[in-house]
């Protein structure tokens, strides 16, 4: 079996754009997979096009070595964008597998460690009653976790005010599902490490699953800090790509949950690779999921076979209409949980009759975060 096309499907989709990989093989057998750079798209694809010739040709069944191929044929290895690339190329390879071998991707990676998935989906709201309403809402609709991110956006000063305000947000989600609903924060990297710290120690009477990117990852000394003093979970990973910065933030016993983007970090054996180092340092993972149901599908055949797994991220629980973009897969949790798919590869297909009639453009907006002395606020 060869590969002969890549092809490309991107999709403008409520505000997110979803760039999904096909490969054809000359066997008729085609996978799927989905790439990820979020805000740049143009340069994703573009990135998609570069590495098309390195596949033609290629037997899809050798995925490591392809995967090694790509990533080190350049004199500049890895960064986010190629990354990205990579990941949705790794994931239609491995449903190319899983289909001539008539077996689903999660057989191909050890087999079931749990037969269901514990999934948290997000909430919002605008004071703290409304976030408690919409907490209450997503549990009675059937997910077994919540996170949502209270804090406005910021710059450098952080007030009392806000402070307060945000712990006044955890306080009333708690009291509202009560205590064994799992629930984490994500500070979405608009913290320093000293009001991070003070954050942290805010939220820690509320029973906290994770408190996600306190700050942002470009110091793990800074974030080696931060978990060593505060009284809640660390959580990072999402900005993070390939095992190699994950081993760092190991290694300096700078997280407690590992949060790869199966998109974006170079694919699902990647993420098996983070899982299983971050095993060693009994840290868990948590894989980041802002993206569409196939990526849902393709993490939940990874959290289907790593023992370390935590909870698994499902963007917009509340939105009905994301089922139109695959077909074989629906994101309707039962007490808590979903199931991976069980057909062979992802056991899932593209709805492509209604991607191809989604519209797209790659072009970004300027930047429209200003405080008021004019300066950028960090979202």
């Amino acid at each position: 079996m060869k590969i002969t096309q890549l092809e490309i499907l991107p999709a403008q989709y409520q505000g997110r754009a979803y760039i999904y990989v096909k490969l054809h093989t000359d066997e008729g057998i085609v996978g799927i997979g989905e790439s990820a750079c979020s805000g740049k798209e143009g340069a994703l694809i573009g990135a998609l096009r570069d590495v098309e010739p390195a596949l033609i040709g290629e037997d899809p069944f050798q995925i490591e070595k392809i995967w090694q191929m790509i990533y080190r044929n350049a004199f500049w290895r890895g960064g986010p964008v190629l990354i990205g690339a990579l990941s949705g190329i790794e994931h239609a390879l491995w449903d190319i597998k899983g289909k001539a071998l008539n077996v689903p991707v999660y057989e191909l990676l050890g087999g079931m460690y749990r037969h269901k998935v514990k999934v948290y989906c997000w909430i919002g709201g605008s004071t703290p009653e409304s976030w408690a309403e919409a907490a209450v809402q997503r549990i009675e609709a059937g997910w077994g976790g919540l996170k949502f991110t209270p804090f406005d956006p910021t710059g450098p000063a952080f007030s009392l005010g806000h402070g307060k305000k945000v712990e006044a947000i955890v306080k009333a989600v708690r009291e509202a599902v009560g205590d064994e609903v799992p629930i984490a924060i994500d500070g979405h990297g608009r913290l320093n490490p000293v009001n991070a710290m003070e954050m942290a120690k805010r939220i820690e009477p509320y029973g906290i699953l994770f408190f996600e990117e306190a700050i942002l990852p470009e110091s793990i000394d800074a974030m080696a800090t931060l978990r060593r003093n505060a009284g809640v979970p660390i959580a990072t990973g999402e900005r993070l790509y390939t095992r190699y910065p994950f081993r760092e933030y190991l290694v300096k016993e700078a997280v407690d949950v590992v949060q790869p983007d199966i998109c974006t970090c170079g694919g699902i054996m990647e993420a098996f690779k983070i899982a299983a180092m971050a095993d060693a340092f009994f840290a868990t993972i948590a894989p980041h999921n802002p993206l569409s149901p196939l990526s849902t599908v393709i993490c939940l055949h990874l959290d289907t076979v790593v023992p370390n797994f935590l909870i698994q991220e499902v963007p917009n629980g509340h939105n009905p209409e994301r089922k139109n973009l695959i077909v074989g897969f629906e994101e309707n949790p039962v007490d808590g949980y979903l199931t991976v798919p069980q057909g062979p590869g992802w056991g899932v297909s593209l709805n492509e009759d209604y991607i191809r009639s989604l519209s797209f453009d790659s072009s970004r907006g300027k930047w429209d975060a200003f405080d008021v002395d004019g300066s950028i606020l960090d979202l």
